[in-house]
């Protein structure tokens, strides 16, 4: 055969055979790539699914004896199996509106991070928020001095309560506005109406209102809460109490968990 020849029974670098095998072979690694994508997020979302699940499950297990309700679990974050090989979740939610602990019903949504799989580890900060109607609130008996029913208004508490004043017993309804202390352990009911019920009292209700400023009642929250949570804000409206709490991290660790902190 003659150079010539040979050289025409040569493929061009570029021949449509060749560009015909290598669109073959691109479509091939494509729909590779693609199954193993759709491989990938299946796994992923089966991952969370259980993950999430079985969340809610030891969560259930673990509330007080008598509670009623579901918590819901939301786990964030990019891959739930990645951040189960590191040994921890990054960011957790936590949400129930049907909660019903000791009798008392309320709502509550939390968001936890770093939270670590190994039983007896203890999380990153938390930030939650706890909701309470008013019966709720007064089943609670969280306003321990007062000694009738709690009303909530538009940013204040009103109660019925009492004072001895020169041997006379003194009984008033006192209407406060809430506020936090800076340690996050109390809360403190600053009067800012008041009005005499005792039908046998002279006392002047200003000088009544005067008289209670200088020593407004102080509640205790921190003996109901984890030693590491403390309240960070209240808000009132009318019939619903909303308290906002923060904890630098809880131990998951259920005889942990049950040590209350003090004021």
């Amino acid at each position: 055969m003659s150079d010539e020849a040979r050289l025409e029974a040569v493929p061009a670098a570029d021949s449509p055979g060749r560009r015909r095998r290598r669109r073959r072979r691109v479509t091939i690694l494509v729909i590779v790539l693609v199954v193993l994508a759709a491989l990938c997020v299946a796994a992923e979302l089966v991952a969370r699914h259980v993950a999430e699940a079985e969340a809610e499950k030891q969560i259930d297990s673990s509330l007080p004896a008598g509670t009623t309700g579901t918590v819901g679990v939301k786990i964030h974050g990019f891959s739930v199996i990645l951040q189960a090989l590191s040994g921890h979740l990054d960011d957790v939610s936590l949400a129930s509106h049907d909660l019903v602990v000791q009798k008392i019903p309320l709502t509550f949504d939390a968001t936890v991070t770093d939270v670590p799989l190994k039983q007896g580890g203890t999380t990153g900060p938390i930030d939650a928020t706890v909701v309470i109607d008013q019966k709720a609130l007064n089943d609670s008996k969280l306003l321990q001095n007062a000694s009738g029913n709690i009303a909530l208004g538009s940013g204040t508490f009103s109660y019925d309560s009492s004072i001895n004043i020169l041997g006379l017993q003194l009984q008033y309804k006192l209407t406060a506005k809430p506020s936090v202390t800076s340690n996050g352990k109390s809360v403190v009911l600053t009067p800012t109406n008041a009005a005499i019920s005792s039908s046998n009292s002279s006392i002047d209700v200003s000088s009544l209102l005067q008289y209670l400023k200088t020593q407004p009642p102080t509640i205790c929250v921190a003996s109901s809460l984890p030693t590491s949570a403390t309240l960070t804000g209240i808000g009132v409206t009318p019939g619903v109490a909303t308290f906002h709490l923060h904890s630098t991290g809880l131990p998951l660790d259920s005889a942990a968990l049950s040590e209350k902190g003090t004021c």
